[in-house]
């Protein structure tokens, strides 16, 4: 982490090196924003994660009471096993073992790396993303800001709050384009 901040520092310290001494020392217009106060601001963005969040809901419910089933039918395997004949017992195992696959199946397909969560979340972010960009270039061109640097990605490690435009970027984005 230290030398993620160091790394950070130096970084933004050549930035204002090279930068501001190459225009005869004119002096840089940098903004930052807090682009997680965007997503949890503005109400498209909170739309979009309520709909993801009743998705993962629904998904985890499915899973469970999948999970439930499979314990279900060891503790029955287990209590009966002495009462079970050895193709019956047999037959049941393979039945628990082949709902294991299945639940393996279901949680990598539903909420795995490449699962429908993942995918309906890049459905619904990436337009949400594309929009704040274009909204954040347009009010850096708009206002002749040289740099708008995001503070969530810790590349500032310190900013006065008047050149934060944060509220400016969600002013915009619920005005819409």
């Amino acid at each position: 982490m230290k030398n993620h901040r160091l790394f950070s520092l130096l970084t933004v310290g050549l930035v204002f090196l090279l930068f501001g001494w190459s225009d005869g020392h004119a002096q840089l217009k940098i903004r930052y924003v807090n682009s997680q106060r965007i997503l949890s601001e503005y109400p498209e963005a909170q739309q979009i994660q309520k709909q993801l969040d009743d998705l993962r809901a629904t998904y985890e419910k499915e899973y469970n009471e999948m999970l439930q089933r499979y314990e279900n039918l060891v503790k029955e395997i287990e209590n009966q096993s002495l009462l079970l004949s050895p193709e019956k017992k047999a037959e049941k195992e393979k039945e628990a073992q082949d709902l294991a696959i299945q639940i393996e199946q279901y949680r990598y397909e539903k909420l795995g790396p490449q699962g429908e969560l993942y995918k309906k979340n890049m459905e619904l972010t990436q337009p949400l993303y594309d929009k704040i960009d274009q909204i954040i270039q347009r009010v850096g061109d708009e206002e002749d800001y040289d740099y708008i640097l995001d503070v969530v990605q810790g590349v500032v490690l310190f900013a006065k709050p008047q050149y934060d435009i944060t509220n400016r970027i969600i002013e915009e984005l619920t005005k819409g384009n």
